[in-house]
């Protein structure tokens, strides 16, 4: 009895939730930094080091391809260590950091419930996926956890009422857009916390701290992107996601010019013809959902063979072309771009229960790095790999590119075969994670996760309407709850739903099981004696 009621003093709780999430931060990372260190690039990682290099170089960036965060962090990094460890191990130091940092705000805000959130966030932060982008040359290494911040900023904001919380969340909102434009689906919970003002009488100061910061910051981010690239915009790359949506059903226009059409042609022929005709006349979710995912990227061809074939084209030139051919292809074919939606809203949720074997997915990264050596080979091909519009010096980034790789050739624990085979040599701390995985799976990678977050938003939907959208606590459940699916509406919309989206929300599924508890508990206050 006086554990317990040690446990549950103020003091203890933080002090045991926040040794649980570095236990299980530990468990879950040491195991890469001991014993395998694989760098993970994608086709995308070369725009970022593009843009970092730049600013390294004290030359101005083009944000034509991508937006100023995630370049502004990795040439802050790389200064002090120009290497793909020390961004791993950046990364990952960042994780703990903002865990800690959010446990801290559900300490100060719903004291009694900091360590049912603690088993949430060790859930959250040591999925496979969570593990494998964690360490990539991608946004999703910082993306996850301002996002992370920015839901803890919202809690203790809802909770406490406190404008310096909403000025914070407006920040971290606006952060997020510059890490990655996908975080504008946020748009949607600042209409729900407006409508909240709105109704609960908030004075003018309440909604100008929810608006102003994140406004002034992306202005400014408009007004460079004017100045350098003569677009207003946060970006001009949604583009090129449109016509990946609709790359199946694009079709020739006299109103399009020869190059053009021919474009759309030549792109159109290379998509197995089963595949048009399915997305036209067939319903089947799955079905749709994978022939859509199997072709996105054709996107990609149709760009550079209209770059390939006039050579003082970039991807500015492209865009309203770009634009237009997708425009046009919804507005012939609504019908199909529903089915488009339905199917990747429907695998949006999906994906929760999709799991991935952590170092099978390491070691096809290995070999695709090292021994196919794919990135480099994509920039020497001198194919548009979405660098940038500016005069981008490849070879940089090739030679990074290879500095690194051969950094690879020589792991401790990856046995090399004759034949270009490899395989990881099984350590203790490898070990330790392959069952940890396996029981994580078990347990949190299904459906019923899934099921709990749907009874968990009804009843807070329902306990929201039943305040008359007064209850700060039903607001914050739902609201939490609700970028899940904001976020769904909005990848659909314009992305193939892969759990490398998906994954950057499922906080507001694992939250589920505090959620339950404080709705239990609200119940339980709330009848009569």
């Amino acid at each position: 009895m006086t554990f317990l009621k040690n446990f549950n003093s103020s003091k203890h709780i933080f002090l045991y939730s926040s040794m649980m999430v570095t236990m299980v931060f530990l468990v879950t990372r040491l195991q890469y930094f001991l014993d395998y260190p694989v760098f993970v690039f994608s086709s995308d990682s070369a725009s970022y080091c593009d843009a970092a290099f730049n600013i390294m170089n004290l030359h101005a960036p083009l944000f034509d391809i991508r937006t100023p965060a995630y370049p502004l962090f990795l040439a802050l990094v790389w200064t002090f260590s120009k290497s793909m460890f020390t961004l791993a191990l950046t990364q990952s130091v960042l994780t703990i950091i903002c865990s800690l940092l959010f446990l801290f705000m559900i300490y100060r805000s719903y004291r009694s419930l900091t360590f049912l959130f603690a088993i949430s966030l060790s859930v959250y932060i040591s999925s496979s996926y969570y593990l494998v982008l964690e360490k990539a040359l991608l946004t999703e290494g910082i993306f996850v956890n301002v996002l992370l911040l920015s839901a803890g900023t919202l809690i203790v904001a809802i909770k406490k009422n406190c404008l310096s919380y909403w000025i914070l969340f407006s920040l971290l909102s606006a952060l997020l857009v510059l890490i990655r434009p996908a975080a504008l689906f946020l748009a949607g919970i600042f209409l729900m916390v407006a409508i909240f003002f709105f109704i609960n009488r908030f004075g003018l100061r309440y909604y100008a701290a929810l608006v102003i910061p994140s406004a002034v910051i992306l202005l400014l981010l408009c007004s460079y992107n004017y100045a350098t690239i003569r677009q207003f915009t946060i970006t001009p790359f949604g583009e090129a996601n449109l016509s990946g949506v609709t790359v199946l059903f694009m079709e020739e226009s006299p109103e399009y010019t020869p190059l053009v059409n021919e474009a759309i042609r030549n792109t159109l022929d290379s998509i197995p013809g089963k595949s048009k005709s399915y997305i036209r006349n067939s319903f089947g979710i799955s079905k749709l959902y994978h022939t859509f995912n199997d072709n996105f990227y054709r996107q990609v061809n149709l760009t550079e063979y209209l770059m390939k074939r006039d050579s003082s084209i970039n991807f500015m030139t492209v865009r309203p072309i770009l634009k237009e051919i997708s425009v046009d292809a919804i507005s012939k074919h609504p019908e199909i771009y529903m089915k488009f939606f339905a199917s990747n809203f429907i695998f949006f949720f999906n994906n929760v229960r999709i799991v991935m074997d952590y170092y099978d997915q390491m070691l096809n990264i290995y070999k695709r790095t090292v021994f196919d050596k794919k990135y480099i080979e994509e920039l020497e091909s001198g194919r548009w790999r979405q660098v940038s519009s500016g005069k981008s010096d490849h070879r940089e980034i090739i030679k990074f590119f290879e500095e690194e790789v051969n950094k690879q050739n020589g792991l401790e624990n990856v046995i090399i075969s004759g034949d270009s085979s490899a395989e990881f040599k099984r350590t203790f701390s490898g070990l330790m994670y392959s069952y940890y995985e396996k029981v994580y799976n078990f347990l949190f990678r299904n459906f019923l996760w899934v099921i709990l977050y749907g009874v968990v938003m009804i009843v807070s939907a329902i306990g929201l309407l039943k305040s008359r959208f007064r209850d700060r606590d039903y607001f914050m459940i739902f609201l939490i709850c609700s970028i899940f699916v904001i976020k769904a509406i909005f990848v659909s919309l314009v992305e193939v739903a892969l759990v490398r989206y998906s994954y950057t929300v499922e906080f507001a599924i694992y939250f589920s099981l505090p959620f339950i508890f404080l709705i239990l508990k609200k119940k339980k206050n709330t009848q009569p004696a």
